[in-house]
């Protein structure tokens, strides 16, 4: 598959973004339910929690890690490679180990399966109960889109040549000191 000559730009451009909109679908309601009179919302780290009081454990910690950990600590590992790669031409410790943690994560992103699981029970549910999708569904749409693009243009070929190039240019800084 061919990508675009700056797909690690692009990788961390998309990745900045999901942080912005990860933090969007945390603080503002998803959902918002009536029935009956009475109103209930959820927002994003609600939901583990709501399988959490319901007894369901197992349930409460696939979800937590699948949707909140897991995609969270990704960015992160992409931040704490890309940034100071493309920013300042450095490396910074761990970069293989931690690279190599990404590119073996990246296939296991579940954020789209839990949107579509998601969007897929708020239309079971619009039959019994009053729906409305709030901001942070939007921003977690967003999310899933921009997490996609992000982990689609993180090339491995790439990075590790533009990892090789930069450490040459080290190499070569030193020398000349």
């Amino acid at each position: 598959m061919s990508r675009p000559k700056h797909s690690l730009q692009f990788t961390l451009s998309f990745a900045i973004a999901c942080f912005i909109l990860f933090l969007t679908a945390n603080f503002f309601p998803m959902i918002s339910a009536e029935q009956a009179g009475f109103h209930n919302q959820m927002k994003l780290f609600e939901a583990a929690y709501a399988f959490f009081i319901h007894g369901e454990w197992m349930l409460s910690a696939i979800v937590l890690f699948v949707v909140i950990l897991m995609p969270l600590v990704l960015l992160a590992m992409i931040a704490y490679l890309l940034l100071p790669m493309i920013f300042f031409r450095t490396i910074l410790p761990y970069t293989n180990p931690v690279a190599r943690l990404v590119f073996s994560l990246q296939k296991w992103s579940m954020v789209d399966v839990y949107l579509v699981a998601m969007l897929a029970s708020v239309t079971k549910l619009t039959s019994m109960v009053t729906i409305e999708l709030g901001i942070g569904i939007w921003a977690y749409i967003a999310f899933s889109l921009c997490l996609s693009a992000a982990l689609a243009n993180l090339d491995k070929q790439r990075f590790w040549r533009y990892m090789d190039k930069i450490k040459c240019h080290q190499i070569l800084k030193q020398q000349q000191l």
